[in-house]
């Protein structure tokens, strides 16, 4: 129940998954031959890839001497954002993650809620429908001689945000949409987006890992 909404609530929750996450198979025999020919091909690597984004203060970045406008060689990164994080002026306000196989087409993570409100003397008509949720999709191709993983990623988020000049009434939503392709190093976590206000910005870190058939 979201905490300055009177009335009813109800919450639906959906997640979806792909039944072959980590790239793993069933345990079973293999399936008798008629006759000789080549072993069938094994299953092309997995790639799992993580999404969070990251809600940082302006100000924090500012004392680590951060370009608030991505100048070299001040322009923010990973290491920076997980200074702040260690110092409480940032925090992960969403993330996800999906595996992918090579040439299998795109992997959906998805988790929706869809909140109803009303005020304590409204009617049915009253009641508002507000979705919350996030989103991740991805495909990834192993590149440069297996070196690093180019991801095709779109990542949404949607949350609550209340109201501070007025609590009595339901709370806003607020949505990022990102999506795009990226070069990544296996392992190695980066900065593919970003967005920025007055006061915070929010950023978008991805990290790629090869997993083996």
């Amino acid at each position: 129940m979201v905490t300055h909404a009177k009335g009813v609530l109800i919450v639906v929750c959906a997640l979806l998954c792909t039944l072959a996450l980590m790239g793993e198979r069933p345990n079973v025999p293999p399936t008798p031959r008629a006759g000789p020919g080549p072993e069938p091909a094994l299953d092309a690597r997995s790639t799992l890839v993580e999404a969070f984004a990251i809600e940082v203060n302006l100000p924090a970045l500012a004392k680590l001497g951060v370009s608030p406008i991505g100048e070299e060689p001040h322009a923010v990164s990973v290491p920076d954002i997980l200074k702040c994080l260690g110092t409480g002026q940032a925090r992960v306000i969403a993330g996800a993650k999906a595996a992918t196989q090579q040439d299998q087409g795109r992997t959906l993570v998805e988790t929706k809620r869809t909140t109803y409100l009303r005020r304590e003397k409204g009617t049915a008509s009253d009641v508002s429908p507000y979705q919350t949720g996030r989103d991740l999709s991805v495909s990834a191709r192993e590149v440069s001689d297996k070196a690093a993983v180019s991801v095709q990623f779109a990542f949404n988020h949607a949350a609550f945000v209340q109201n501070a000049q007025d609590a009595g009434v339901p709370p806003d939503v607020v949505s990022w949409t990102w999506n795009g392709v990226t070069i990544l190093e296996p392992g190695k976590p980066e900065i593919v987006a970003a967005t920025q206000d007055e006061e915070k910005a929010v950023f978008l870190v991805l990290t790629a890992h090869m997993r083996k058939p």
